[in-house]
């Protein structure tokens, strides 16, 4: 029987048919993208505008706060003014302060000294002509939490120095305040420096300032109206808002973000930029690409990505089973979607990719085969050590079994166990095979064998799971083992049911320095340090196949 090939749809004519269509509507739509493509360029630039004038807006913010905190800091850490404050000297406080508000920057802030009942000792505002006595406001401002905050010496996460807002004066002012402290490390007082919101908006441009209720307090623009409850609930911490509107004629857009001090919102800031060049703009782009692009090629070019993208796709799907096999998944196979060039193509990287696998999975087995045979030789070594390695692996799939773990998880632990000693290798025959107890030097260097034969192995991708048996075989559920001394579930499941298998076929098996136990002995044995050496679960399960475990045990000893 012969069998044809199929017929393929080369890759030129999936391209070519496309365009051809693609190009009778490039003059119709062709303009209409390009013109909407340019406009969203445009209007991503005002946006752009718009974003960079709100991060100054913030940054002159931060500026100013720092400002406002140095010079706060400066007055509370004065000479004399704790003592001043905590006698109620406002005379004093008067001659310590006075010049420090005098020389403040700008020249129109308050400064303001409440006792520790909240009264006012001292207020003054710096002006050009000299500072100038300010009224007392105390009954309004001690209720105040910021204030009974400082006054009470409590902090936040930012510290013992607050920011609060009070909108209720004639013009709404911005206090930063911090508490005074006397040589006994106790609040006597607060001092306030304060800054009228018109004031920090005169020195944004284009900023308009907001209370949480959305009332203006104060904006450099005209026509400026209070935020509605729709933009309100758009603001967050993390999202600012676009707005834009008609004022007196002009097109204005507008961010509106949340206005944050020291991690208190305040408010909101909206912050403006004039959006009549834009508008001219996308008017005048309209009328000039119309005229250009009668032909429309923008259209075409779109066609072709998108027809590039569907014929190019199963490429991409090939390379990156490509990338996946190279990184070790041998049972991945690419997807085969079409039955042209790149299909047959996928067919055949699949077919190399079986192969692969195959030949694969053959050395892993001939290579373990070596490893494994590395390891009985290495418990040949020793008579009273020989089939160890082949005991505990047989063990060890009694507790799997009586555990239900799955196939993949039991493979594991079978190599694990085959080569969990593979290590003494790299101990000397005279610690090895000492007829007596090793001394604190020799135990030592025998517990060195657990990372010894990890370093000889982990080279190997097909035993990386086996791998934690191989290093960890010694550590105790208490924690008390080695090389690693952790404890507990931190201890990988295969390796605390490796660690009393290994346990138990070492108490039945003679030593030179010790007689062997009995199943039963050596079972009652690691019962007994269930929870202290052992994981409670792997010794009842042990338990339970104790009889079967102990009958493997001498089959294998017997043979």
């Amino acid at each position: 029987m012969i069998v044809s090939d199929p017929v393929y749809l080369p890759i030129r004519a999936k391209i070519i048919l496309p365009f051809f269509v693609v190009l009778l509507l490039v003059g119709v739509l062709g303009t209409w993208l390009a013109t909407a493509r340019l406009s969203l360029a445009a209007a991503a630039e005002f946006d752009a505008g718009l974003l960079r004038a709100s991060l100054l807006a913030n940054d002159r913010l931060e500026v100013l706060e720092t400002d406002r905190l140095a010079q706060l800091r400066a007055a509370t850490d004065t000479l004399g003014v704790p003592e001043a404050v905590a006698g109620g000297d406002g005379r004093t406080l008067a001659r310590l302060l006075t010049p420090l508000a005098g020389n403040t920057t700008p020249a129109n802030l308050e400064l303001r000294v409440l006792d520790r009942g909240g009264h006012q000792l001292l207020g003054v505002l710096g002006s050009p002509g000299g500072p100038v006595t300010l009224p007392n406001i105390d009954s309004q401002l001690s209720p105040l939490p910021p204030v009974q905050d400082a006054l009470a010496g409590r902090t936040d996460g930012m510290g013992e120095r607050n920011v609060f807002l009070d909108a209720g004066l004639p013009q709404p002012e911005l206090y930063w305040i911090g508490p005074v402290w006397n040589s006994r490390v106790q609040v006597v007082g607060a001092i306030l420096i304060g800054e009228s919101v018109a004031d920090v908006a005169h020195s944004i441009p284009g900023s308009s300032f907001y209370d949480g209720h959305g009332s203006l307090l104060s904006s450099t623009l005209p026509a400026a109206r209070s935020l509605n409850q729709a933009v309100r609930q758009q603001v967050t911490a993390g999202q600012a808002i676009r707005v834009m509107e008609v004022r007196e004629g002009h097109q204005v857009g507008t961010l509106f973000s949340d206005w944050t001090l020291r991690g208190h919102q305040l408010g909101y800031l909206g912050t403006s930029l004039n959006a009549d060049g834009l508008t001219a703009l996308l008017a005048q782009l309209r009328v000039l690409l119309t005229a250009i692009f009668a032909a429309a090629g923008l259209l075409t070019l779109l066609a072709g990505a998108l027809v590039a993208w569907w014929i190019t796709r199963p490429v991409e799907e090939l390379a990156t089973a490509t990338r996946v096999i190279a990184a070790g998944d041998l049972a991945y196979r690419a997807r085969v979607r079409s039955r042209d060039e790149i299909g047959s193509l996928a067919q055949s990287f699949n077919h190399m990719a079986a192969s692969l696998a195959d030949k694969t999975g053959q050395l892993e087995e001939i290579y373990f085969s070596s490893m494994e045979a590395l390891a009985r030789a290495i418990d040949a070594r020793d008579p009273y050590t020989f089939g160890h390695s082949e005991r505990v692996a047989a063990i060890s799939a009694e507790i799997a079994a009586a555990l239900g773990l799955d196939p993949g998880a039991r493979l594991a632990l079978r190599r694990s166990a085959l080569l969990h000693d593979i290590g003494k290798i790299g101990i000397a025959d005279r610690v090895l095979h000492k007829p007596t107890q090793l001394n604190d030097e020799e135990a030592g260097t025998m517990q060195e064998h657990p990372r010894i034969g990890y370093e000889m192995l982990k080279g190997l991708r097909f035993l990386q799971p086996s791998l934690p048996g191989v290093l960890h075989h010694h550590e105790r559920w208490d924690g008390a083992g080695y090389p690693d001394g952790i404890a507990g579930s931190g201890i990988p499941l295969l390796v605390r049911i490796l660690t009393v298998a290994d346990v138990f076929d070492a108490l039945t098996s003679e030593r030179p320095y010790r007689r062997a136990l009995s199943p039963e002995a050596a079972t009652r044995a690691i019962i007994v340090e269930s929870g202290v050496r052992y994981d409670p679960d792997v010794v009842t399960a042990f338990a339970a196949r104790r009889q079967a475990i102990a009958a493997i045990v001498e089959e294998i000893k017997a043979s």
